[in-house]
């Protein structure tokens, strides 16, 4: 995988071009959502198009959350200001990681569509270590990513993890800094109630209950605490654009009527989308890329790695041992475990 490093140095400028970078993640999460015998029916990932996706797209309870959660990975990663100055400020006030947030997606259930127990193991080394807010020294996080793995389907590898880790399968995502090589399990959830503890998870990100939804430490779940505001903030611009994906691909990737979509700059942006529809959908999500506001970042070199990760469950992991598996009628939502 070809990956530009980019780091924000200016304020989000313009509503479009700042809708234009959420809707990537929304496409990228929706499309990596199908099960893997339709994609590899039509002839893989880059055969596939924005036409192909409205087809084989099947709305389910989970849509929100597990583009969410990619969305969440993508804004920290790439210093959104809607969020990157929020999770660095907790991560160095309540952690103590300072040098600014930086994301690994995680999630167990999807190896086998992303290679990510290797890729994973690559983007960390031998000293990064997890913290868990526990006394004593922090575990050595790339050691048990093997064990963590197979912990999400066998309870026996759960227990046999340090009792300190031994929940860390539940992680959506890693959040830390690279340079100080520290790192905190996140779980995201798209619903404030969805919250839960588990031995390892640190942060928990979600929605903004209400005004009074401040970051801070949850003593009963043992996380820490990290709202995204709604007003002209993280959720809005997050749900607008999930919205707008929605309504376009229910219309069979074409423009929605003025009821399901009355902005006009939602109207603007799917007409970009529907004039691309025939084009496979990786050339598009760089073209988007491309138009969503490009003097937001600096960019360095352009780098050869692996994969680092992949989606994740949006109502968080289950307990049950069975293994994750496609199913019928396709959903973008995570497949059902079955027997």
């Amino acid at each position: 995988m070809r990956v530009l490093k980019s780091f924000q140095r200016e304020e989000v400028s313009d509503a479009v071009m700042a809708k234009f970078a959420m809707v990537a993640p929304v496409i990228e999460a929706t499309l990596h959502s199908v099960a893997m015998d339709r994609i590899d029916r039509l002839g893989g990932y880059p055969a596939w198009t924005l036409h192909d996706l409205a087809r084989e797209f099947r709305e389910g309870f989970g849509d929100a959350g597990i583009c969410f959660e990619l969305a969440v990975h993508e804004a920290i990663a790439g210093r959104n200001a809607l969020i990157w100055p929020l999770a660095s400020e907790v991560l160095e006030d309540f952690c103590g990681i300072s040098g600014g947030a930086d994301s690994i997606l995680f999630g167990p259930e999807k190896e086998g569509r992303i290679p990510i127990l290797e890729s994973i193991q690559d983007s960390l080394t031998d000293d990064s270590r997890v913290y868990v807010g526990n006394r004593g020294q922090p575990p050595k996080l790339k050691r048990y990513i093997p064990q963590i793995f197979r912990a999400f389907h066998r309870n026996e590898e759960r227990n046999s993890l340090p009792r300190s880790i031994n929940g860390l399968w539940k992680a959506d995502l890693f959040i830390g800094n690279p340079s100080v090589d520290r790192w905190v399990g996140t779980t995201v959830k798209v619903k404030p109630g969805a919250l839960e503890s588990a031995q390892g998870l640190r942060v928990g990100i979600y929605p903004k209950a209400n005004a009074s939804d401040v970051p801070r430490v949850d003593d009963r779940l043992n996380l820490i605490r990290l709202p995204l505001p709604y007003d002209s903030a993280f959720m809005e611009l997050f749900y607008k654009s999930f919205n707008l994906m929605r309504a376009f691909l229910r219309c069979d990737a074409r423009v929605p009527p003025p009821v399901d979509l009355p902005d006009a700059e939602d109207r603007f942006i799917v007409r970009e989308l529907e004039i691309r529809r025939g084009f496979p959908i990786l050339d598009v999500l760089a073209a988007i890329r491309n138009m969503s506001q490009w003097t937001l970042l600096d960019s360095d070199s352009i780098e050869s790695l692996r994969p680092t990760a992949s989606l994740s469950e949006a109502e968080g992991l289950t307990d049950s041992p069975e293994i994750f598996v496609d199913s019928e009628p396709i959903s973008i939502s995570p497949a059902a475990i079955s027997d």
